[in-house]
């Protein structure tokens, strides 16, 4: 079975962060395969944070698909050794997929919900900014 490729996390010159199959890296730079931008922003009607993830140049715009390295100058990136939650893993792994996603089966359950706000009464506040049923 063939080693998983090592993903590293970047935050880039302008504040993006930047995930990336990591391709060289030496004392100045560092080189990823095929980096996505994970954006987060809270969401206008539910205040609840949406996790967007979008590739650095999309791959339709590439002639050869197979030459997606971008270099990173140390001196302009900040550096993490965290490891990311499976499920944005995940959604590089799909974005970098040129096959598309197996759909899983169609359900009337609801996607799930992970709850940002632990404290009841920041629960409480985000409700009470929520537009009114009509």
């Amino acid at each position: 079975m063939a080693e998983p490729k090592a993903i590293k996390t970047i935050v880039d010159h302008i504040g993006r962060t930047v995930v990336g199959v990591l391709k060289t890296e030496d004392k100045q730079t560092l080189t990823l395969e095929n980096p996505v931008i994970i954006h987060v922003q809270p969401d206008q009607n539910t205040g609840q944070l949406q996790v967007q993830s979008f590739p650095y140049i999309f791959m339709e715009f590439l002639k050869d698909k197979e030459k997606n390295d971008w270099v990173f100058n140390k001196s302009a990136i900040s550096v993490s050794n965290i490891e990311l939650d499976d499920r944005i893993v995940t959604q590089y792994e799909n974005i970098n997929n040129p096959n598309p996603p197996i759909q899983q089966q169609a359900s009337q359950e609801e996607p799930e919900v992970i709850q940002l706000f632990d404290d009841e009464e920041e629960k409480e506040e985000a409700k009470e900014k929520q537009p009114a049923a009509t």
